[in-house]
């Protein structure tokens, strides 16, 4: 009940703040709202309507919905994360990795029940969204690694390109499977339907051409409008009738209006849900870092994950798709001069009154040009360069890579989330557990030197360590192996640095006390040095103080280097006046003793190390 307590207390002073950061930011765009910034917004709202929504009725259709639904999002999802987020000109849009994963999810249902499930899908996305930025959880975007993203993301591209070939040729394969409906199109070449094929192919070859003229802007509208043309010239002359959206249904002419989902489907989809909501988070986490706010302000994860959630709580009460940040359509409104979220405020407006007057012809659009549509959405999203990168990177990064883009292809894309963020977070795991380096500190007159350890400790000697990395659960063990061998020497003295090393677990303190208990077999001591204080607290609790011996544990102070001085004095002076003459001298400048800076960029001279 009390930690029940806790948790109401922690979400509502989450909540509070996140308020009051809103209200600011808010009041910050209000006051500088001027007729220039807003000719500008507005203009780059403007051509955002005209070029997003050709792109949200393909989404709705590779979902296998009415478009509207995904319209839905783009008129009310889009104005209340642009209201409520940090991030000011990140665009709330559906994106094609999270209409797969949700789409992937539903299964061959179809209809009326198939919409439902979609709409379901980004009510409990939107509750699990919101849930982590309450609780102030946006820092989990940093564990999910780019290579596993890369790999996901990659895979979700090929799938939509494959995916659309039998809307764009006419040949309607009766697999499952879109890698088995591509090779079942392949061969059967000959049944594809050739006014179908012409209209689409041409729709995608003029989106690409016109890239390169001075209509890039509107290369996709002019090419739908061009194949609405070509559709009804065929249909004109007597040809097989090309497949329109209408048959998908009517576009209705009015607006989003308010609908209690289909609860009843909430449990069989609480799963699926989390991974929509998982992959719209980090999709949206990477747009932030890319368009940063124009005045410099920080965007927060955090507000983001509660702006998202409260988004996409909102489509599934008018109807709408699942919606995150959107790279593409981010760019496309930093691209067309938007200076503050009013441009997203304006654009909704804008999808508004287009769709209301526009409805009836949106419907004539042929459905193999929204597919081309998605072939070059999907195309263009393959990023080249970022699978190079990670490809001659490292061999881990690379095999993660590649992992997560054969189980995207051939696994369920929910459960290839689900493998993604289990491999990104066994990747972390693992880095941080060999990510380990050791270093001797060696005291010179002025400074420090740092030299490898040495493999077997001194006999009779104070031995100074420093180690970097992390030093919990595995990585302590890793720190266990490199730690110089105590066998064979007499009388030898350790002092292990640990300045900064404040989330140190049983596992280490086990490493330690059983190094302690290894150099005390051979009549030597251990000295642990700048040890937090927390820390310090911490192996009292659990008996290792007492073990190490609580005057052979230095806590960190304000003066860099000071506790390790002193526990050097202390090894020199445990092995007595004679034998701490041959140890070396501690000079006076203990405060040169470096902070952080790391021996993996750094590399220091071994001229002068002991041998």
């Amino acid at each position: 009940m009390a930690v029940m307590t806790r948790a109401r207390r922690l979400a509502d002073a989450r909540w509070k703040d996140a308020k009051g950061r809103m209200t600011r930011a808010l009041a910050s765009d209000s006051s500088s709202f001027s007729l220039r910034s807003a000719r500008r917004d507005g203009f780059a709202g403007l051509i955002g309507a005209i070029v997003n929504i050709p792109g949200e009725m393909a989404m709705g259709v590779l979902a296998g919905l009415n478009p509207i639904h995904a319209l839905n999002t783009l008129m009310i999802g889009m104005p209340a994360a642009a209201v409520l987020g940090s991030a000011r000109l990140m665009m709330f849009d559906t994106t094609s990795a999270m209409v797969l994963v949700a789409a992937g999810s539903i299964g061959d249902r179809s209809g009326d029940e198939r919409a439902q499930a979609m709409i379901v899908m980004a009510l409990t996305a939107g509750l699990f969204q919101l849930v982590l930025g309450v609780l102030g959880l946006g820092q989990l975007t940093r564990f999910v690694s780019s290579a596993v993203m890369t790999g996901f993301l990659t895979g979700v591209a090929v799938l939509i390109v494959i995916g659309q070939l039998g809307d764009l040729t006419g040949y309607q394969s009766a697999n499952a499977s879109k890698i088995a409906r591509t090779f079942d199109l392949l061969a059967h070449i000959t049944q594809i339907d050739g006014p179908t094929t012409a209209i689409g192919i041409g729709s995608l070859l003029a989106m690409i051409g016109l890239r390169a003229t001075r209509l890039a802007r509107f290369n996709l509208l002019i090419a739908l409008i061009a194949a609405s043309i070509a559709a009804w010239l065929f249909r004109s002359i007597g040809s097989h009738p090309v497949a329109l959206v209408n048959g998908l249904g009517a576009i209705p002419r009015s607006l989003p209006s308010l609908r209690i989902p289909a609860l009843d489907m909430l449990p069989a989809l609480i799963l699926p849900g989390v991974a929509v909501g998982a992959v719209g988070l980090v999709q949206a986490a990477g747009v932030a870092q890319r368009y940063p706010n124009p005045d410099g302000a920080e965007s927060r994860a955090s507000r983001d994950f509660l702006a998202q959630g409260v988004a996409n709580i909102a489509c599934g009460f008018v109807q709408g798709m699942p919606g995150g940040g959107s790279l593409s359509g981010t760019a496309l409104n930093v691209a067309g001069g938007a200076r503050t979220r009013w441009a997203l405020l304006f654009q909704a407006a804008f999808v508004v009154l287009l769709v209301l007057i526009f409805s009836d012809l949106l419907g004539l659009i042929p459905m193999t040009a929204l597919a081309a549509l998605l072939i070059y959405m999907g195309a263009s999203t393959i990023k080249v360069s970022g699978v190079r990168a990670v490809l001659v990177s490292t061999r881990t990064s690379a095999s993660a890579m590649l992992v997560t883009f054969v189980a995207t292809l051939v696994m369920p894309l929910e459960q290839a989330v689900l493998l993604g963020v289990i491999l990104a977070a066994v990747l972390f795991l693992y880095r941080a557990s060999t990510d380990i380096r050791l270093v001797q500190i060696v005291p010179e007159d002025g400074g420090f030197r740092e030299c490898p350890p040495p493999a077997q400790l001194p006999s009779d000697r104070v031995t100074m360590l420093d180690v970097y990395g992390s030093l919990f659960y595995a990585g302590a063990r890793t720190v266990g192996r490199l730690l110089p061998s105590p066998r064979g020497a007499s009388r030898a003295v350790v002092v292990l640095r640990l300045r900064g090393q404040s989330n140190l677990g049983v596992t280490f303190l086990d490493v330690a006390s059983a190094y302690a208990r290894q150099l005390q077999a051979g009549g030597g001591t251990l000295f642990l040095a700048g040890v937090d204080p927390a820390v310090k607290r911490q192996m009292a609790k659990t008996g290792h103080l007492r073990e190490i011996g609580e005057d052979h544990v230095f806590e960190a102070g304000t003066l860099v280097g000071a506790s390790t001085g002193a526990a050097f004095r202390a090894g020199q002076a445990w092995l007595g006046p004679q034998k701490a003459q041959s140890s070396a001298r501690m000079p006076a400048t203990v405060g040169m003793l470096r902070t952080a800076p790391n021996p993996y960029t750094q590399p220091h001279p071994l001229d002068g190390c002991p041998d």
